[in-house]
């Protein structure tokens, strides 16, 4: 009696010592659990970035590229006029009521526009800045021509690029036109020889 209580009590303890073996040691992972984790994660990446991809392209639009202009030799026309330019007078900066006079610098853009002077304005002196008057005009010849040597003549369309002339007239393209309309604007002017100032 006394040796079978022994055995069994040594089959007990194995026991217990194997459950809190097992308890205590964590799970070994094998090569081949590793391989199918790793796996599914690259799948699941791949997926992610299909999809990212295909909302990519659904996204890109149509990109318009800029035709660019192609300016010719000018003609003898522009040549002169660009010669007679050199009469021109050379004007003072007409600015009117802007304020105070220390504010409105010449180097400033803002300030060289002529504004009519009016109301508490209307006694200001030369020191605020000279007046606007006849005696200033320029020559009807050399009145609106570009330094090119061209007549500006503003475009929108299509239409308006074949009603201009050649040798005398340049042409600048609204800034209200698209690109597509302005790229069809200058192929036709780049084919006829017509010079775009902008």
């Amino acid at each position: 009696m006394a040796e079978e209580k022994k055995t069994t009590k040594k089959k007990v303890a194995k026991k217990t010592t194997a459950d809190t073996a097992k308890k205590s040691t964590p799970k070994v992972e094998t090569k081949a659990t590793k391989k199918v984790e790793t796996k599914e994660k690259a799948t699941t990446k791949t997926d992610a970035k299909a999809k990212v991809e295909e909302k990519k392209v659904v996204k890109k639009k149509n990109y318009i590229q800029k035709v660019k202009k192609q300016n010719k030799k000018k003609s003898n026309e522009a040549l002169a006029a660009q010669k007679t330019l050199k009469g021109k007078k050379k004007l003072p900066t007409f600015r009117g009521r802007f304020g105070k006079k220390n504010i409105r610098k010449v180097s400033k853009a803002k300030w060289k526009k002529w504004r009519k002077p009016r109301s508490i304005d209307l006694d200001r002196g030369l020191q605020h800045g000279y007046r606007p008057k006849i005696g200033y005009r320029n020559q009807a010849d050399l009145r609106d021509i570009h330094p090119s040597g061209y007549i500006e003549v503003m475009v929108r369309n299509t239409a308006e690029v074949e009603t201009i002339n050649v040798k005398t007239e340049a042409i600048r393209i609204s800034a209200t036109v698209g690109k597509r309309k302005r790229n069809d604007i200058i192929t036709k002017a780049n084919e006829k020889g017509i010079w775009v100032l902008n």
